[in-house]
């Protein structure tokens, strides 16, 4: 399967934000668009489920709740590699017949899907992404890691990118089912390279402790190139890590040591100054939260909250200078 399965809204008119509440662990399992799964109640009592999907042209993220223990077993999408993120600390889960006692995240093949019990009251997120893009993404960035021994699990330790991805995931709740802000390819682009960047963050170690100050600003020079010559365009971090060959978590620690400033900063200080001088050639106060969302902000709220932080003013207030 190539990118283009995973970007079905336009023709199955899927969309891009869907959340179903279920009452039955079979409805439960066949609402998961594009999975083939069997559920398994163990426990007694009403079923009660949620399911939060949102799907781009890269990746199927779905958050699963309910409330009931179950057995899980199936397959992911195929042509997918499959990582399952629990948002909260689970007792209890078992993965192919193995006690998981501490945060962890699952990776598996999408036709490898190790059987899993999972206790009752259970919040967690499935990620869905091509295979093919996964790889080319992490030989972009140089990375060691290989796709070969799956499935696997990997501890977490409440290690800043999985907060950072709880976080989105959070946000993104607050987001309505068709809004807007999800027709912007670039905002779904920016949530799905966003949760690529933190799942990667999440099942690779950390290769930066040996950089010498040398290659730490020779990254820093590069990434700093790449920016300013795409000012008049958006583009990502993920988009930054691959064109320069590095991880998310390398590219963090040469800014923080060369500039004193992370990269996730910089390239938003960089994108509100694109948004500013848009803003001051326009005077309808329309286009603010289209000049936003075309430069990747699909939360407002914190969008005028960073916009006023940076340039002590409102949005509103630049229109037309």
């Amino acid at each position: 399967m190539n990118n283009n399965t995973l970007a079905q809204p336009a023709k199955a008119q899927l969309p891009y934000l869907s959340r179903i509440q279920t009452h039955d662990p079979d409805e439960h399992a066949h609402r998961l668009s594009g999975w083939r799964l069997s559920y398994d109640q163990l426990s007694h009592g009403r079923f009660e489920g949620e399911l939060d999907e949102f799907r781009s042209d890269k990746i199927q993220m779905v958050r699963d709740r309910s409330n009931q223990a179950m057995k899980k077993k199936g397959a992911a999408a195929e042509g997918t590699i499959a990582f399952c993120v629990p948002l909260k600390r689970h007792d209890n889960v078992y993965c192919s017949g193995h006690q998981i006692s501490e945060p962890y995240v699952m990776v598996a093949h999408s036709d490898n899907m190790p059987e899993l019990k999972v206790p009752e009251i259970v919040d967690i997120l499935l990620v869905a992404i091509d295979q093919g893009s996964l790889q080319h993404t992490l030989e972009c960035q140089g990375s060691n890691f290989r796709i070969t021994d799956f499935p696997k699990c990997y501890p977490t330790g409440g290690t800043p990118a999985w907060h950072e991805l709880k976080w989105l995931i959070t946000e993104l709740a607050g987001a309505s089912p068709g809004g807007d802000e999800l027709q912007q390819k670039t905002i779904r682009s920016d949530i799905s390279d966003t949760v690529i960047m933190h799942l990667i963050d999440l099942i690779t170690s950390d290769e930066t402790l040996s950089l010498k100050p040398t290659a730490r600003k020779h990254t820093v020079d590069r990434a700093c190139e790449y920016a300013m010559s795409h000012l008049n365009e958006p583009f990502s971090i993920l988009d930054l890590c691959n064109s320069i060959g590095a991880s998310r978590r390398k590219l963090q620690y040469c800014f923080q040591n060369a500039l004193g400033i992370n990269a996730v900063a910089y390239l938003r200080a960089l994108r509100l100054n694109s948004v500013r001088r848009e803003l001051r050639e326009s005077n309808t106060t329309q286009a603010i939260q289209a000049v936003a969302e075309r430069w990747g902000f699909w939360h407002m709220g914190r969008f005028s909250a960073d916009y006023h932080s940076m340039f002590g003013e409102r949005p509103s207030k630049t229109l037309g200078r």
